[in-house]
Parts: C-alpha cells; sequence; structure tokens
C-alpha cells in the first residue's frame, strides 16, 4: 500500500508540476503577449511620431520653400524694379538728348530760313534798285529827248511869230520884199508835246538846285552833256552839273 501512495504521489507531484508548468507557460505567454502588445503599442506610437515628425518636417519644408520662393520673388521684383528705373532713367536721358538735337535742328533750320530769306530780300532789293535805275534811266532819256523836241519845237514856233511881229508896213512893203527873201514855213512837228509851262519850265531855265528832282538834273545833266549821270545820286550829279556850268 504504501508503495502504491508513493506512485500516486510521485504521480500527482508530476502532475502538479506539469501544471505548474502549463500554468507558469500560460502566465509567460500572457506576459510575452502583453509585452508584445505593449511593444507593438508603443512601435505604432512611435510610428505615429514618426509619420507626424515627417508631416512636421514636410510642412516646414513647404513653408521654407514658400519663404525662400517669395524672397526670391521680392529679390527678383527688386531687381526688375532696379533695371525698369535704370531703363527709364535712360530712356529719360535718351529722350532729352533727342530733344536738345531736335531743338538744335530746329534753331539751325530757323538761322538758315532767315539767312536764306536775308539773302532773298537783299537780291530783291538789288534787283529792285537796279530796275529802279533803269527806269529812271530810260526816264531820264525819255525826258531829255522830249526836252529836246520840245525846244526844236518851240523853236520852230517862236520863228513864224518873229516874223508876224516884224511884218513891213504898206510903205516899204514892197522895197522889203524885194531885199528880203521870206524864209519858207518851216513843217509843223507832229508828235510832239507842247512847251512845258509853270515849275518844269522854270527848273529848265533856272541853275540846278537840291529843289529839282533826279529825273530834271538826269535830263539837265543830259542836255548840258554829262556823261555817267545815271550812276551818281542826288548830290554827286548835283554837284557835278554845277560844276559844269561853271565850266560853261
Amino acid at each position: 500500500m504504501s508503495e502504491e501512495h508513493t506512485v500516486a504521489s510521485k504521480s500527482d507531484k508530476k502532475a502538479v508540476e506539469k501544471a505548474l508548468e502549463k500554468a507558469k507557460k500560460a502566465a509567460q505567454i500572457e506576459i510575452d503577449a502583453k509585452a508584445a502588445a505593449k511593444a507593438d503599442s508603443k512601435a505604432a506610437k512611435k510610428a505615429d511620431e514618426k509619420k507626424a515628425d515627417k508631416k512636421a518636417e514636410k510642412k516646414a519644408q513647404k513653408k521654407a520653400d514658400l519663404k525662400a520662393e517669395a524672397a526670391f520673388l521680392k529679390k527678383s521684383l527688386a531687381a526688375d524694379k532696379a533695371n525698369a528705373d535704370k531703363a527709364a532713367a535712360k530712356a529719360k536721358k535718351e529722350l532729352k538728348k533727342e530733344r536738345e538735337l531736335v531743338a538744335k535742328k530746329l534753331l539751325k533750320a530757323k538761322e538758315r530760313a532767315e539767312q536764306l530769306a536775308k539773302a532773298d530780300e537783299k537780291r530783291a532789293r538789288k534787283q529792285l534798285k537796279e530796275k529802279r535805275a533803269l527806269v529812271e534811266e530810260i526816264a531820264a532819256t525819255v525826258e531829255l529827248e522830249a526836252s529836246r523836241l520840245v525846244k526844236a519845237a518851240t523853236k520852230q514856233s517862236a520863228e513864224p511869230t518873229t516874223r508876224r511881229a516884224r511884218k513891213p508896213s504898206a510903205a516899204t512893203k514892197g522895197v522889203r520884199a524885194e531885199s528880203v527873201p521870206i524864209a519858207p514855213r518851216a513843217p509843223a512837228v507832229r508828235g510832239v508835246a507842247r512847251p512845258r509851262t509853270g515849275t518844269s519850265a522854270v527848273r529848265a531855265s533856272s541853275e540846278p538846285s537840291e529843289s529839282w528832282t533826279m529825273v530834271a538834273l538826269r535830263t539837265h545833266a543830259g542836255a548840258t552833256g554829262v556823261t555817267g549821270y545815271s550812276r551818281l545820286n542826288k548830290a554827286e550829279l548835283l554837284a557835278k552839273l554845277r560844276g559844269t556850268d561853271t565850266l560853261d
């Protein structure tokens, strides 16, 4: 009986040990499971933290990129503004230079136009003076010729008057008719103006003076044989005429 009891005790002991071993293993498994769960939770938390850090880093990088881009844009804008200001200053300077050049050209053109106008005016005055001198010379020649014709007509018209004033009386008519031949009457000059009277006649018979006109002076110069009178002014012509008259 004691051997059976001993055998039973050993069997129970083994069973208990086995049960304890099993319980121990179960406890260990539970502990391991809890540890694993804890480790998984910790790993998950770490992963979440890592993910959050990565997201924050990405966000920070994006923010940094945006900031860098803003700084670059600001710098580019400042550079563009500086270039624009520089270009505007250059354009303004060139425009000012162009305006000055245009003003100089306009002034030069104005001066040239004034010079041409003065030259044209001078040329016109010279031509007018030459034409006036030519007209005065022609007028003097015409007046001289007219004066000559008038003198001739006056002389011819005066001869019959003298004859009529010296007409012989009835007593001496026969004697004078025999001794003095009567000259034939001079033919009348056609187209000749009548002798001048008044101021012109007085001037023609008096000494040249300052009151005479250039036409009258030149006419008198032509009548007295003075040469080159068309190129003389009034004072020179008057002096020449007075000298000629003194010599005559």
